[in-house]
């Protein structure tokens, strides 16, 4: 491995003081002169008219300053995903229980909360639905009928509620199966889950003198916020300045327009900074959680354990509004496997509840869980292990991905290779079991931008646009400072909001390390380029004869012929090319895969369905670890939510109107400490061929393995088969007593459909 000065080295989070003391400033903690608070009036119905709103009551209780509607707001669509398919506040129809239907600012929280009782909605029921499958049928309400109007829209499939449908063709697949040994059908489900992020959405807006507008917002996308603001405000993008504050989780529940747009009118209306805070109840119903899924997958596989031919089809659950997601069930349904014929198809599919958002990695989860419990069924009919099958379907170096990029070298075999020794497999009848499953995804790119300047004193201040999330900031500042050589407390780290930093896209999509640490890297070569060209005139020899380590710049052959970065700084100051600033854009990257192997071991209480995760181990290819800790703690906190998913939560739905029934910490199971196994983090390490340094992403993989992995180690233990998560100890226990829950998709319906 290259040695490095900083990087793969332990280093506490920049921030870690503020932190940790309580000084670190989120939106939330923004008190302005004048502040006015804002609440939100809920929808109660799933799908209905609404025939009247009420508000003059409202409107006259002493303290209240504005009151606002969807006829309000401009008359203007816009998308939180491929469609724009929604007001920001209904006009006249709304779509599912808690969508925003009116929004109050007063001088306290009570009297906004007493506004709020005294509007009279006078609404008309419209017929609804709320399962994705059910919505699939030709005779099912509609949600929107206006569906092919919406801009984005680009395709008409007998239907209704088909919001999106993606697919993927490779080979001759029909032909293929005939010619397969055996045949392997699976469906699964997976359930809707909540981000389950600590801080409550906040945001607070300022309406300034001069006409422009100040966002203060708990974010991972100021200028996602940004643009779609101007976009349903119909403001210019330069008369809104967005200040992301220090976020308290997100995990991709705060990369778009959330809440931001009601404060920001009320601002308007009554010219006085207005703030907005969610309840933990509303961030289960305003923050876009992830909905079901359903997953058919057939593949035709050979003796020799060869698969020949797969088909998936994919249902997404997208709730009232397309969000994020469907595209994974393309992407994904061949998982990490050289399969040479596929037929892949992906829908979406409107229902009556809450509009479905991101949520690490969106969708690449369940897909994870169908593809490698299906994989084990396989691998169970063929009597091979089953890391042994898929280290002889895996996908290799040079083979197509499904993006149709060849894959580069990657670390996918070693990840296998070190679960493989480590695992060890219990005695049989023993309740207990391990199960195993391998992850792919990909380094994100987008829009990145970095710059740096270089301080008399010998610090150099770094500015982007990206959001802190996990510590990223560190990160980057390590990579600033590894190609400049000096040391991290060297980095100082500008805060940043849409006026002043460099546009970037948002902290997500396994990005920043990646392509906004790209842009650093290539801003720090370009300020290292500057601080040789005027050192070379100062000590008399060429710029290809120095280099920059230790702080300072010197000659190779001759380490006494230097100047430190401070006093070439100072120099720039009156040289002809001013003070040194180094600069990046980039936009799109190299394919760059990231793979990891999951290993769980359970014990299965065979008389309550309880199960315990005894051990679990994971294996990523990080490419190089940039702040080893901080990679070992995306790890560990990927893979807690990861067993949350697989064995306790499940967001409840109403099974008449869509309403979220269980919308609180309490009733959501998140697990606890307690319920955590020892979680053992294996790094592999083999350089992406880009990337700054060779790092690949880390940060969405772990949260996949999980589900599938403890599906696994159950079958393994019980040798009974569960398709549907939770793993939860009712569904286990009834798995036990003979009564499994049948999954079906009506594939047959969706070929026809689509021809």
């Amino acid at each position: 491995m290259t040695s490095f000065k900083v990087l793969e080295t332990n280093h506490p989070r920049l921030d870690a003081i503020e932190k940790v003391t309580g000084t670190a400033t989120y939106a939330s903690d923004v008190y302005l002169p004048g502040m006015l608070m804002c609440k939100l009036l809920l929808s109660t119905q799933s799908h209905a008219k609404i025939v009247s709103i009420d508000v003059a009551e409202a409107k006259n209780i002493p303290g209240v300053r504005a009151v606002i509607t969807g006829q309000d707001y401009p008359e203007v669509h816009f998308g939180s995903g491929g469609l724009r398919d929604r007001y920001i506040m209904p006009r006249d129809e709304v779509f599912y229980v808690g969508e925003p239907i009116a929004a109050v600012a007063a001088d306290n929280e009570i009297i906004a909360q007493t506004a709020l009782d005294a509007i009279k909605v006078l609404y008309e029921p419209l017929p609804n639905v709320v399962n994705s499958i059910a919505a699939l049928d030709p005779d099912s309400p509609i949600v929107h009928p206006d569906l092919p109007s919406f801009e984005g829209y680009g395709f008409v499939l007998g239907g209704d509620n088909v919001c999106t449908l993606l697919d993927a063709d490779r080979g001759d697949v029909d032909e293929a199966f005939g010619k397969c040994d055996f045949i392997v059908e699976d469906v699964f489900q997976s359930q809707g889950i909540n981000q389950g992020f600590l801080e409550p959405m906040a945001c607070i807006a300022r309406s300034e003198p001069n006409g422009r507008l100040t966002i203060w917002a708990s974010t991972q996308g100021p200028y996602q916020v940004r643009s779609q603001l101007a976009t349903v405000l119909q403001l210019e993008i330069s008369q809104i300045k967005v200040i992301p504050m220090e976020l308290g989780g997100g995990f991709g529940a705060k990369l778009r327009l959330a809440f931001e747009a009601y404060p920001a009118l009320l601002s308007i209306k009554c010219g006085q900074p207005v703030k907005l805070i969610n309840t933990r109840e509303e961030t289960f119903t305003l923050n876009g959680p992830r909905l079901p899924v359903t997953n058919y997958i057939r593949s035709g596989i050979n003796n020799d354990g060869t698969i020949m031919a797969r088909e998936a089809y994919t249902v997404f659950d997208v709730g009232a509004y397309l969000g994020a997601g469907p595209n994974s069930g393309v992407g994904h349904g061949l998982g990490a496997y050289h399969i040479p014929n596929y037929r892949l198809r992906s829908y979406g599919v409107y229902t009556n509840k809450v509009y479905v958002g991101s949520y690490r990695a969106s969708g690449v989860a369940d897909m994870t869980f169908a593809v490698e419990s299906h994989t084990d069924n396989i691998a169970n009919k063929l009597g091979i292990d089953p890391i042994d099958f898929r280290m002889k379907n895996a996908i290799k170096k040079g083979d197509i991905a499904v993006n149709g990029s060849p894959l580069p070298s990657n670390g996918l075999m070693e990840t296998l290779e070190a679960i493989k020794k480590t695992l060890n497999k219990p005695d049989a009848g023993s309740d207990r079991g391990v199960g195993v499953a391998l992850c792919e995804w990909r380094s994100g790119s987008g829009p990145s931008t970095a710059s740096i300047s270089v301080n008399e004193d010998g610090t150099i201040s770094l500015l982007t646009g990206s959001v802190d999330i996990s510590g990223s900031d560190t990160s980057l500042a390590a990579i600033a400072a590894e190609t400049l050589g000096i040391s991290l407390d060297k980095v100082i780290v500008a805060k940043r909001d849409t006026d002043l930093a460099p546009f970037t896209g948002p902290s997500g999509g396994s990005r920043i390390i990646y392509s906004q640490g790209t842009a650093v890297q290539r801003a720090a070569e370009d300020t290292k380029a500057k601080l040789f060209l005027l050192a070379s005139e100062r000590l008399g020899v060429a710029a290809e004869a120095l280099i920059c380590e230790e702080g300072m710049v010197y000659v190779q052959d001759n380490p006494a012929q230097s100047l430190d970065i401070g006093q070439i700084a100072r120099l720039s100051l009156s040289s002809r090319g001013g003070p040194i600033i180094g600069t990046a854009s980039l936009s799109n990257m190299p394919y760059t895969p990231v793979f990891s192997t999951h290993a769980a071991e359970v014990l299965v209480d065979k008389e309550t369905g309880q199960v315990k995760v005894t051990r679990y181990i994971q294996a990523q290819d990080v490419g190089v670890a940039i702040n080893p800790m901080s990679v070992e703690g995306q790890l560990d906190g990927g893979a807690v939510q990861g067993i949350g998913r697989a064995l306790s939560e499940d967001m409840q739905f109403d099974p008449q109107t869509g309403e979220v029934k269980n919308a609180s910490f309490a009733t959501y199971l998140m697990p606890l400490a307690i319920d955590m196994p020892n979680i053992e983090d294996i790094l592999i390490r083999v350089p992406a061929e880009d990337g700054p340094f060779g790092a690949r992403a880390v940060a969405e993989p772990p949260g996949f393995g999980p589900p599938a992995a403890i599906a696994n180690a159950i079958y393994d233990a019980i040798g009974i088969r569960i398709n549907d998560l939770p793993l939860s100890p009712e569904r286990v226990l009834s798995a036990i007593n003979g009564s499994v829950t049948e999954i079906t998709l009506d594939v047959h319906s969706l070929k026809q459909a689509e021809q």
